[in-house]
């Protein structure tokens, strides 16, 4: 009992001793009482050793006020031999802080001189890190949350695959760019090739970047550098999908090196930039919506001029097409961005009115398409419609199986159930063919018509001038006998409207802007455009009733059928079943008519 009770007093003791060590005996002090001792010792002059004389541990701090918010810099506490040269070849953390011409310091008189001194810049002005720490797991970031951990040296248990990539003192280039902002600077390589390859690869027709581009389909990237860590960064990058199940940023499988500039250019965006004056910005957001393109090809076009031959044209119009990574996302021939339609025989399915529109405004074709508005110049569209319109080469399809392979599996997918590999990417959705409800509400004739005419406003082409109407009735057999999951069922009689028989006045449009208001936001949302708060849930997702394109390539029959007995295989009800008269029907149509106006 004695020899234990013993025991347990020495280990408290010991312990109390341990605290009380750390407590009153901090590493800083150790480090900078062996700075001194060893200073002293290779002191050569009387200046150099009355400069140590009397000196003991403190806490260093240095207020950097010249570069945005004011920066709390301790680190010279530890880092105490940072500006001596003595210190060289010690180990950290006394070991002095390289002089580099790279970094702008020079040699007067046999003796280094500074250009970014500790006095004036700090440490966390370049490294990162919370200056305010005073031991080494504070101070260099090293806990998980802290936002801003030392860049290239500290990888805060970010995932083993990633963390060789992200410790190199190159990503530092992310804070020089701060104040260097010249393209040509050359200790930011990597934030120009990073700079660079977010013009080459279409990033900027995306993501917004104050005073570099517009793009509105993606996150903002104005304050990147800000909001994220490096490991978030690269982990976007390599697998968009990896923080958001729904992002349709394609994959671009980038060398490690690509990536990295990327990270360090991202990075290097931090909103306001130190050195940028507001009349800097004030310029820049003038020709914010003017994406800076790279110049090689706009310059080829213009000294094409108005000379350039057909030929010239459609070869320019390809170089343009590989040049700006369209098939990053699209297919044509052996490469497949794996997210976009197939451009592979493009001119026999649309002709240059509908690809000239397109490129200039992807949704006054296709309402909810992802394609990005980039921008380019007119010349540019011309040139690429010009290679694309030249694609007239018909795929090889054999048999109807081989058709369907071929055309229609990329969207509706190898078992028609709509799950093609860029489903995904297509608002609307591809149509689920196993749906025996869908498929036996559709005459034959209309689904015919849909595969040769297309359906407007949606990303289903025409295929009637790739394939004869045999074909098409082989390809529709084939869907049939092999996808439809029920044997076709007889619709019943009809009694449907050819025309809406509601004259089109503002009375009639009030009173269907009341009933849509009651009976239709659940689903299609306020603003008719298929966003309502139980969207999310429902597949098909329910239409967007802003598509004009396809609003007014439908009949009035079809649209009271659809909302007097449904649409089967979706979740749109038989409103003739909740109450709703002919006449109110013929409400909702001219309400829906009434912003859906053709275009001119």
């Amino acid at each position: 009992m004695r020899l234990a009770l013993a025991i347990a007093s020495f280990v408290i003791l010991v312990v109390h001793g341990l605290v009380f060590y750390n407590q009153f005996f901090h590493k800083w002090e150790r480090h900078q009482t062996a700075y001194f001792d060893q200073a002293r010792a290779m002191a050569k002059t009387d200046v150099e050793r009355a400069a140590l004389e009397g000196r003991s541990p403190r806490i260093e701090q240095i207020i950097v006020t010249a570069f945005g918010e004011k920066r709390v810099d301790r680190c010279t506490t530890c880092h105490i031999g940072n500006d001596d040269p003595r210190f060289k070849d010690h180990a950290q953390p006394l070991r002095s802080h390289p002089y580099s011409e790279a970094l702008g310091d020079r040699m007067v008189k046999g003796v280094w001189e500074r250009r970014h001194k500790f006095s004036d810049f700090g440490c966390t002005v370049c490294h990162d890190g919370q200056g305010r720490g005073l031991d080494t797991f504070d101070a260099h970031g090293e806990d998980h949350y802290w936002p801003s951990p030392m860049l290239g040296y500290i990888t805060q248990n970010w995932r083993s695959d990633f963390k060789p990539k992200l410790k190199n003192k190159e990503f530092m280039q992310a804070n020089c760019a701060q104040c260097h902002t010249d393209e040509n600077f050359k200790s930011t390589a990597l934030v120009a090739q990073g700079r660079q390859l977010f013009f080459e690869k279409n990033c900027y027709g995306c993501h917004k970047i104050e005073g570099l581009s517009s793009g509105t389909l993606g996150p903002e990237l104005s304050e990147a550098g800000k909001k994220f860590k490096l490991d978030y960064l690269w982990e976007s990058i390599v697998e968009p999908r990896a923080n958001s199940a729904t992002s349709f940023m394609p994959k671009f499988n980038l060398s490690d090196e690509e990536v990295k500039a990327l990270v360090v250019f991202l990075k290097s965006r931090r909103g306001i930039n130190f050195s940028e004056t507001s009349l800097d910005r004030y310029r820049a957001s003038l020709d914010k919506g003017k994406a800076a393109h790279p110049s090689g090809a706009t310059a080829e076009f213009t000294s094409l001029g108005s000379t350039a031959t057909s030929g010239s044209l459609v070869a320019l119009g390809e170089k343009l097409i590989n040049d700006r990574s369209c098939l990053a996302c699209h297919r044509l021939g052996n490469r497949d961005g794996g997210i976009a339609p197939d451009l592979s025989f493009e001119g026999l399915i649309k002709d240059e009115k509908w690809m000239m529109d397109h490129f200039r405004d992807p949704r006054s074709r296709i309402s909810d398409s992802i394609m990005p508005t980039f921008n380019f110049p007119d010349s540019e569209y011309q040139a690429m419609t010009a290679y694309l319109a030249s694609l007239k080469t018909p795929p090889a399809l054999g048999d109807p199986s081989g058709i369907f392979s071929t055309l229609c599996a990329r969207c509706h997918g190898d078992l028609g159930n709509g799950k093609g590999p860029i489903s995904t990417y297509l608002d609307p959705y591809p149509r689920d063919l196993t749906k025996a409800g869908f498929m036996s509400s559709k005459s034959d004739e209309r689904l015919m018509n849909s595969i040769k005419n297309g359906v407007a406003g949606t990303s289903m082409p025409a295929w009637g001038r790739v394939l004869n109407d045999d074909q098409i009735r082989g390809v529709l057999d084939h869907i049939r006998k092999n996808y439809v999951k029920e044997p076709a069922r007889q619709v019943k009689g009809r009694q449907v409207p050819e025309t809406n028989p509601i004259p089109a006045d503002m009375a009639s449009i009030n009173r269907g802007e009341q009933l849509f208001l009651q009976r239709c936001t659940g689903c299609h949302g306020k603003k008719a455009d298929g966003k309502g708060p139980n969207s999310t849930d429902i597949q098909p997702r329910p239409r967007n009733l802003r598509n004009a394109d396809f609003l007014n390539s439908v009949s009035d029959r079809r649209l009271f059928e659809s909302i007097m007995y449904g649409v089967q295989g979706s979740a749109m009800p038989p409103w003739v079943d909740y109450g709703l008269t002919q006449k109110e029907i013929g409400d909702l149509v001219n309400y829906l008519r009434s912003f859906n106006k053709p275009k001119q």
